[in-house]
C-alpha cells in the first residue's frame, strides 16, 4: 500500500481537489481509493505535518514518510471502517494522526537521551504516567527552572544534541563540556525536586 500510495504521490495534478468540492465527495473518493481523492487528500494535509515534523526536529526523508504513513493509517481505517464520515474534513483526521505518531516520537527521543537524568524521574514515568503524558508533565515542570537551565535541558534530552557540538556551536555560554555537564547536573536535580512536588499536588 505504501508504494502504491508513494506512486500515487508523485503524480500530483495542479488541482488536486478540482472534483472534490465538499467532504462527503472527498470521503467517498477515499473509500474508493481513488487516485486523485489522495493526492487532494495529500495537498491538504502535507503543509501543516511538514510543520509538525520539523517542529519535533525530523528529517525531510523522515516527514515524507510521516506525510504518507499517515494517510495509509487513515486509509486503512476508512477502509475497516473504524473511521465514518464525518460533517468536518477528513484532513482534520490525518493530521490528529500525525499528532500523535509525533508525539510518540518525542517520548522516545526523551527516553532515548535521559542517560543522566535522576532515576527518580524516570521512576515517575514508568509508575505514575507510562506512556501517557510524560512529554507534557516533563514541559511542565521544566518551565518552573530557569531559562539557562530550561535551554540546557532542552539542548540535551529534547532535542538530542551532543555537548561537544552545543559548545562548538556557542548555543549556550559554557566554553567546555565539563562546565555545561556541570551546571545542567545542578538543573537535573532541581527537575527532579519539582517532578515530585508536581507528583505531591497530583496525589
Amino acid at each position: 500500500m505504501a508504494k502504491t500510495l508513494d506512486f500515487l504521490l508523485g503524480k500530483r495534478a495542479n488541482d488536486p481537489c478540482g472534483r472534490y468540492s465538499d467532504h462527503r465527495l472527498l470521503f467517498e473518493g477515499l473509500e474508493r481509493e481513488e487516485p486523485e481523492a489522495i493526492r487532494c487528500l495529500y495537498s491538504k494535509v502535507s503543509g501543516m505535518i511538514y510543520q509538525l515534523g520539523k517542529n519535533a526536529k525530523l528529517g525531510e526523508e523522515d516527514i515524507e514518510e510521516l506525510i504518507c504513513d499517515c494517510i495509509t493509517i487513515g486509509l486503512q481505517k476508512i477502509r475497516s471502517g473504524k473511521f465514518v464520515f464525518q460533517a468536518y474534513a477528513q484532513a482534520t483526521f490525518i493530521i490528529g494522526i500525525a499528532k500523535n505518531r509525533v508525539q510518540n516520537f518525542r517520548r522516545q527521543m526523551i527516553r532515548h537521551h535521559t542517560e543522566e537524568l535522576d532515576p527518580t524521574i524516570e521512576q515517575l514515568e514508568e509508575e505514575e504516567y507510562g506512556a501517557m503524558e510524560w512529554v507534557e508533565v516533563l514541559e511542565k515542570v521544566l518551565a518552573q527552572l530557569d531559562p539557562n537551565c530550561q535551554k540546557l535541558i532542552q539542548l540535551k534530552y529534547l532535542d538530542g544534541r551532543r555537548d561537544k557540538d552545543v559548545i562548538a556551536e556557542k548555543h549556550t555560554q559554557y566554553t567546555t563540556v565539563d562546565a555545561l555537564k556541570n551546571h545542567r547536573s545542578r538543573c537535573l536535580k532541581k527537575l527532579t525536586e519539582l517532578a515530585m512536588a508536581f507528583k505531591q499536588k497530583q496525589d
